[in-house]
Formats: structure tokens, sequence, C-alpha cells
């Protein structure tokens, strides 16, 4: 394990012009360290607040006997939390310095030269972790937030990183924990019966069942919660859409792909107004990704921003064009489609690293195909062709695709985890009013619930799963 004490250095800003940038520290000694490299903006010692202050943002600058030196006196400012109320449970600072990556890289290597060493990926987060400021669902949000590609998921991410479900989790935790001990303290002392015998909770199932009960209902909601509002949503799968001009067969062939009628299909232009989902399962049965049909794109961008003042028609479809433009901007892989009859075309906007597979729809139609459309994948849901290959395509392209985070990972599994055993303890006490027949039992169950949500939250976890956890933080963080 990393030292949580070494003085670290590290950039928490990108390396390139801004009117900003931040440098981070933190580690035994930091006062020393800022006091060599920054004074006060009087020319005096620099002036930060003692252990147990609160924090403050200082105004200094450049030492004149450091970097003053080839940089001059340029005014920063150093915000410094004494600790150990800060986010890292020791001192730390953010210098905010003018956003020139050659300044920025030279107070890193200052820092480095004066006895800092730089950070390693997610070392700043791990401390606050090890610190018990943030649970590991924060920690990993970081990452979340890093990675969002839409102001939705970067929404998502902040919350995760503000503790709403990390705090949930911890408070059904301790209450499984209080009632583990209230029934295990039953057990222990079911033969004292002296007068000031230890108070122990009554372990009768109609006792029991009121407490475990909404424990077991709030897992729950918290499980819906997660899925509704989780980046990939539908549990956690990739998504998969379907887009292209409006009219051109992409509805069929979302039915089609699915083997269900999922999707309403019509002969004419608009039939779809808002996405649909569906699971697209392999030959096993097990749902691999979530298939969407969007409702078809207009020629052009430009319409999107058709007002309500241009027809309700109108309205509707430029609305239709938005909800379906942004559902592309979250997808995993696109499957662009075109009209192998010539129909009008729309450019798909497929965001930069997002693979794609070009498919020509309603190939019947059309039995020689132009020269442009020979690397497109032929399909007609009216003959079949090429909707076996077509399936086969998306369901290696989301192998293919990068694993769902660990967080998602460990939160789905830990939460079913602790859902189950939370149910078995109800189906143990189904009983009614009588009394327990195996306590013993119970507290095993309940403890199985305990241990799942540790495993989540980061109160009970290994050391692997923790480095690896942070080994995905960008440097800095």
């Amino acid at each position: 394990m990393l030292s949580t004490t070494d003085l670290i250095v590290a950039p928490a800003t990108a390396a390139q012009s801004a009117s900003r940038a931040i440098v981070r520290l933190t580690g035994t000694g930091l006062p020393d360290l800022l006091g060599q490299m920054f004074a006060g903006t009087a020319g005096g010692d620099l002036a930060l607040p003692a252990v147990g202050q609160p924090p403050r943002h200082v105004p200094a600058r450049l030492h004149g006997q450091g970097l003053g030196q080839a940089w001059g006196e340029l005014p920063v400012a150093v915000l410094f939390w004494p600790g150990p109320a800060g986010p890292l449970g020791a001192a730390v600072a953010e210098v905010q310095l003018p956003g020139s990556p050659p300044l920025l890289a030279a107070v890193v290597a200052e820092a480095c030269r004066l006895g800092a060493r730089l950070a390693r990926g997610g070392e700043f987060s791990l401390r606050s972790f090890l610190a018990g400021k943030i649970d590991l669902l924060q920690a990993e949000a970081v990452v979340s937030v890093i990675d969002a590609r839409t102001p939705e998921e970067l929404s998502r991410a902040l919350d995760r990183m503000a503790g709403g479900v990390g705090r949930s989790l911890e408070q059904l935790r301790d209450r499984l924990l209080d009632l583990v001990a209230d029934i295990e303290a039953a057990i222990d002392f079911a033969d004292d019966v002296a007068p000031d015998a230890v108070p122990v909770a009554a372990t009768t199932a109609a006792a029991l069942l009121p407490q475990v009960k909404p424990i077991y209902d709030e897992l729950l909601a918290v499980e819906a919660s997660l899925k509704g509002r989780d980046a990939s949503a539908q549990g956690g799968l990739p998504r998969v859409v379907l887009a292209g001009a409006p009219n051109i067969g992409k509805s069929s062939l979302f039915n089609a792909l699915l083997g269900r009628s999922a999707a309403l299909v019509e002969d004419q232009t608009g039939t779809t107004r808002d996405w649909i989902g569906g699971e697209l399962c392999d030959a096993a049965g097990a749902a691999v990704c979530l298939l969407v049909d969007l409702a078809g794109l207009a020629a052009s961008a430009d319409t999107v921003g058709a007002s309500p003042a241009e027809g309700t028609a109108a309205a509707v479809a430029a609305a239709a064009d938005r909800v379906a433009r942004e559902e592309i901007r979250r997808a995993d892989l696109v499957v662009v489609c075109h009209d192998a009859a010539g129909a009008d075309e729309a450019v798909v906007p497929v965001p930069a690293g997002v693979s794609c597979i070009d498919v020509l729809t309603r190939a019947d139609r059309l039995p020689e195909l132009p020269v442009n459309a020979a690397k497109s994948l032929r399909t007609s849901t009216s003959t079949g062709e090429g909707i076996a290959e077509l399936r086969q395509q998306v369901l290696e392209a989301v192998a293919a695709l990068p694993p769902a985070t660990p967080a998602t990972l460990r939160l789905r599994a830990g939460l079913a985890a602790a859902r189950q055993a939370v149910e078995q303890a109800q189906q143990l006490l189904a009983g009614g009013g009588a009394p327990l027949a195996d306590e013993a039992l119970l507290a095993v169950v309940l403890r199985q619930a305990i241990d799942a949500l540790g495993e989540v939250t980061g109160a009970v976890i290994g050391t692997d799963i923790i480095d690896r956890v942070f080994s995905r933080h960008c440097i800095g963080k």
C-alpha cells in the first residue's frame, strides 16, 4: 500500500492554455514546502492557517529565491486546508496560477526539487478514501466525471460524487448491523435472567419482520433508482442505436433484430417520435445490449431549432430530432441506416471514438446496389436478407466494447446480493409471531447482506479492489 504521508504534487487541470491552472499538493511538511515556493504578497512569509483553523484563500507570489528568479514574482493564490477537517484528512493545498503549461510544469518540478514526488494516478482520491472522507462509490464517480460524454452523464456522476447513493447504503448497513447485534445479543444472553441482565430485543418474527421489510423495500428502491438514472440505462447494458433518415425501415429492422413487434411500423414519415428500447439477447438468452430505435433524423441539424410558430407538426418533428441526436451522443454503438431504394438521407452525427455499422435497409427494393454502397450490409425485413448477419455483427461489436466500469458492476452485484440475503431473511421470518427456530441462521443471512453492502461502499474491501479502483484515476485526482 502506498504511503499516506509522503509529500505529493500533481497538476489538477489539463496541461493546456487557459486563464487559470491548479496544482494540488498534500503530505507531511506541506506548510514548509509552500513557504519555500511562495511568499506573501507584501514580500513576507506566506501566512497559512494553522491546524484547527478553517481553510483560507491566501494571496501569494512566486518566491523570489526560487521560481521568481526565472518567472518573476507572479501573483498566485493558495487555497489551503490545514487538516484534519479538509478533503483528505490532512493538510492539502491547491495552488491557482496563470494557465500556462510551461509555468504549470515548472511549479510541479520545483515542488519535486524541494522534496515532493509526483502523485500516482488516483493517489489524492485514495488518501481521501482511506481518511474516510469519501466512500468507494464517490471515489469511482471521479472516473465517471472524467469520462462523461454528455451533460446528463456528468450530472449523474456528480450526484454520485455528492454521496447520495453511498449515504443511503451506509445507513441501510448501519441498520442491519444494529439488527444483527440485537439478534446475537438475544442468542448470547438467552439464559441470563438476572434482574440486571443486558436487555435484548425480542426475537419473534412479529418483532423482527417490521424491521427487515423496510430495509428490503429501500434496497429495491435504490436498485430501481440506479437503473433509471444510470448512463447506460436498463441495468447498465451498452446502448446500440439505429439511426438514419425517417421512413427508411429502421423500426422494421428493430423488430426483426429483437424477434418481436416492439416498435410501431407504418408506411409514413414520422411514425417514431421518441426512442424505444428493447434488450437484445445472445444465443443463450442473456441480454447483452439495449437496442434503441430512434426517430428519423432531419436532413440537416439546422431544422432542430424549429419553433412552435412554424406549426405543431414541425415543432414535434424538431423535438423528436433533438431527442434522437441526444441518444446518438449517448450511444456505445451506432447502426447507421441508409435506404437502398434511394430515399432522402440524413447525416448521422456519430460521436468521435464510437463504433458504427453501416446498413442498407429495404434492399429487396433495389436488387442492384450503387457502387458506394458496396461496403454496407444489405438487409431486408421482407425477405430476411442480412438480418442474422447484422445481429451477429452487433453482438460481436458489443463484445468488443470496453466492459462496464467496475463501479457499475460491483454496485449492481452488491445490491443484488444484499437484496437476496434480506429477502431470505424475510422468508425465515414468515412464520408470524412464534419464536424463531434458528436465530443464528437469521443472523448469518443478515451478515451476508451487511458484507455485500460493505463491499459496495468500501467499508469492507480487499486491497486488490482498492488498487484497481484508484489506478483508473487521473494523476492529480
